[in-house]
């Protein structure tokens, strides 16, 4: 099944981010050495807001996080800011969705929040952690191969096959003093923990997938799953019967 909160078993290292991160030339990178999900997330896995649940007892995690400010502005820098929101609020119940026709002026002006980094960052740490996860802090991934190869047991080729550092190509400094001011304030508690944090670090679980499985947001998870499988399984019928 393809975009659903079922994981596939083959997957060793399930890679994800809230989005904005720099994700996808670390999901590549490490795809040269074990199964990962879709770095282009046609399987959908990328950005889910709570662990899948995997029948894989070796499956590691990690998670990608950074500054949300610098986030929100690479995802609207990229017009991903409307898919981001959507896939924050998955399986959810948000009264807010940003939409496709606001920019980043009027985001930060509005000072209302929609890609729920801190929420997302929640879920995957503390609320429904069940696998083995390094948190991997985006504006220092260079600085932590050692910690990455060493928790997903890769050789040293992987640093050194590693790509270069690039500079960000979203800057704040664009943005009107009104609009820098909102999105600080709008993000200035999560992105004051986001400082605070090492670069990496490892999380174990306390709990396995089966503790998460009778919450409400699985229940809905679960339920979006096996609505679109038996949608497809209907018309199928449906077509063999006219």
């Amino acid at each position: 099944m393809e975009k659903t909160i079922f994981l596939k078993k083959e997957i060793e290292v399930l890679i994800v981010s809230a989005g904005g991160v720099g994700t996808t030339f670390l999901m590549d990178a490490i795809a040269a050495y074990k199964k990962t999900n879709c770095s282009a997330n046609t399987d959908g896995y990328k950005h889910l807001p709570i662990p899948p649940i995997s029948f894989n007892d070796n499956l590691k995690v990690i998670y990608v996080f950074g500054d949300p400010v610098m986030a929100s502005l690479s995802l609207f820098r990229r017009n991903y800011h409307h898919t981001q929101s959507v896939w924050a609020t998955k399986f959810q119940q948000y009264n807010y969705v940003i939409p496709e026709n606001i920019n980043i002026e009027d985001y930060g002006k509005n000072k209302r929040e929609g890609h729920y980094f801190e929420n997302h960052f929640n879920n995957w740490k503390d609320k429904y952690l069940c696998y083995p996860t390094m948190f991997l802090k985006y504006e220092n991934i260079h600085d932590s191969l050692d910690g990455l190869c060493l928790f997903l047991d890769l050789p040293n080729s992987f640093i050194y096959d590693f790509p270069k550092k690039k500079k960000r190509k979203s800057s704040i400094k664009n943005l009107s003093e009104e609009g820098k001011l909102g999105l600080e304030e709008m993000y200035r508690e999560h992105q004051k923990t986001v400082h605070e944090y090492a670069d990496f670090f490892t999380v174990q679980p306390k709990k396995n997938i089966y503790s998460n499985a009778f919450t409400k947001i699985y229940r809905n998870a679960i339920a979006d799953a096996f609505f679109k499988k038996n949608t497809f399984i209907r018309k199928i019928k449906n077509k063999i019967w006219q």
